[in-house]
C-alpha cells in the first residue's frame, strides 16, 4: 500500500485569512458586554431588556444565545469585565514603583477615565454581588488580587527607597485599596474630591524619613 501523502501546511496567506475569522465571536461577545455595560450604567441592572442590549450591540437574540444562556449570565460577565478594569486601574501586572502608579490612577481619576464608574457604578457591582454569590467570591478575588499586587509594588518601592522600610507591606495595601474604593464612591457621587492633593499627601507620609527632613 502507498504511504499517504503528507498534509500542506497551512500557508502565511491561509493563517491570515482564519485569524479575523477566529476573532468575529469574541468580538460579537465584547460588542454584547460592552452595550450591556452602557444601558446598566444608563438605567440600572433591572431597567433594560434583553432586545434592548441586542439592539444597542445591533445583533439578534439568536446571537446572543451563542454566548450567553440567559440575561444573568451577561449580567455576569459584565461585572466580571468591571471588576478586571477596577484591578487593571489600581496596579496593571508587571508594575513599576508605587510613585508612578499613583501619578497614573491620579491623571485616570482626573481625566474621568477610572474604569469602573465609566463601565459600571460601584454600587451596581455591589448590587450584583448581593444577588449572585458566585460573582460575590470573584469580587473578593479581585479583591486579593489587588492587595497582593499593591503589597508587591510596595515591597519593591521599598527596596528602591521611594518608600518607608520600617513599613509593613500588606496593611499600607489595605489602606491603598480603601482609598480607591473611596476614590470610585467620590466620583461616582461627583464629590469634592481633590485627587493631586491626596497623591501629595500620600507620597509624603510614605516617603523615607531622611527624604522629608531634606524636603523640610
Amino acid at each position: 500500500m502507498g504511504s499517504k501523502p503528507a498534509k500542506k501546511k497551512p500557508s502565511a496567506k491561509s493563517k491570515a485569512r482564519e485569524e479575523p475569522r477566529r476573532r468575529v465571536p469574541e468580538r460579537t461577545r465584547e460588542t454584547l458586554i460592552a452595550a450591556a455595560a452602557a444601558l446598566f450604567h444608563e438605567q440600572g441592572l433591572d431597567a433594560p431588556s434583553l432586545d434592548a442590549i441586542c439592539e444597542r450591540a445591533g445583533y439578534t437574540r439568536g446571537a446572543f444565545y451563542v454566548h450567553f444562556a440567559s440575561r444573568d449570565e451577561l449580567v455576569g460577565a459584565v461585572v466580571e469585565k468591571a471588576m478586571k478594569d477596577f484591578l487593571d486601574a489600581i496596579v496593571a501586572e508587571g508594575a513599576g514603583d508605587l510613585r508612578s502608579i499613583v501619578a497614573a490612577f491620579v491623571k485616570a481619576v482626573e481625566e474621568g477615565r477610572f474604569p469602573v464608574s465609566q463601565r459600571m457604578r460601584a454600587s451596581q457591582v455591589l448590587e450584583a454581588c448581593a444577588r449572585s454569590w458566585e460573582l460575590t467570591v470573584k469580587y473578593l478575588g479581585v479583591m486579593v488580587s489587588a492587595r497582593e499586587r499593591l503589597a508587591e509594588v510596595l515591597r519593591t518601592s521599598q527596596a528602591s527607597g521611594v518608600v518607608r522600610g520600617d513599613l509593613r507591606a500588606e496593611p499600607i495595601a489595605d489602606m491603598l485599596l480603601a482609598l480607591v474604593m473611596g476614590a470610585q464612591v467620590a466620583t461616582q457621587l461627583g464629590a469634592p474630591y481633590d485627587a493631586r492633593a491626596v497623591e501629595a499627601e500620600l507620597m509624603r507620609m510614605l516617603a523615607p524619613v531622611e527624604r522629608k527632613r531634606r524636603g523640610a
